[in-house]
């Protein structure tokens, strides 16, 4: 069944239903879904960001796997690409890869394993970059086996992964728990600066009767347990 999906409605009002983090989220794991390569930087260096002060989310292996995965997708997609390649951006792409962090613990790669697969990708982009022959040879005949749809596949199943944790790790709070998180009797907050226009309102409220039907019934049980539980 398809579903309702309104071309038109407008950011503003969305911003009124999904809260700014978990919008970025959808929009960056669209780019995972879409693969688009361009776009891989903001991903990688998002996902680094939050998994520098949330380890937890991944393991250690997935934490590698997708970050420096996503940084080799994005040199090998720009070889690829650019003729005559600018050395000096891959250069700098390069040094990116090398200083992705990875925050393991000492058990967890005991025998060296990523610094190894590290050495190992940036020796192979050096090849490829002095020596056109292999370059060519490669990219027609390794990089759909190793680096194709199969690995797009893994680094998407790994993406989903990353989001679908932070969600859980970040659940939108009830309107009945905020105030258990912030005192905000402590703001000076006006009703305006979270609607300023009603249209904004009128159209997210449209949509969403459009998708769905809410019941008297639904109503009053939830006002029944509000007031009495």
């Amino acid at each position: 069944m398809a579903r309702y999906r309104d071309p038109h409605l407008p950011l503003a009002s969305l911003l009124l239903l999904v809260p700014p983090l978990r919008l970025m989220s959808a929009c960056m794991w669209q780019v995972a879904q879409e693969r688009d390569v361009d776009q891989y930087d903001k991903l990688a260096g998002f996902i680094t960001l939050v998994t520098e002060m949330v380890p937890e989310l991944l393991s250690y292996k997935q934490r590698t796997q997708l970050i420096l995965g996503l940084r080799a997708r994005i040199i090998l997609e720009y070889l690829k690409k650019v003729d005559p390649i600018d050395c000096n951006a891959i250069q700098e792409h390069l040094s990116i890869f090398l200083k992705s962090a990875t925050n393991c613990k000492e058990e967890e790669d005991q025998d060296g394993e990523v610094d190894l697969s590290k050495s190992a990708f940036m020796e192979l982009v050096q090849t490829l970059l002095d020596d056109k022959y292999e370059k060519d040879k490669f990219l027609k005949d390794v990089f759909p086996a190793l680096y194709g749809a199969r690995f797009d596949t893994v680094l998407q199943i790994l993406v989903w992964e990353f989001f679908y944790r932070l969600e859980e790790f970040l659940p939108v709070p009830s309107f009945s728990k905020v105030p258990s998180l912030f005192d905000l009797s402590c703001f000076d907050l006006q009703f305006e600066q979270f609607v300023s226009d009603h249209d904004d309102l009128r159209k997210i409220l449209q949509h969403q009767k459009r998708r769905q039907t809410l019941t008297k019934t639904a109503i009053s049980t939830t006002l029944y347990v509000n007031l009495y539980l």
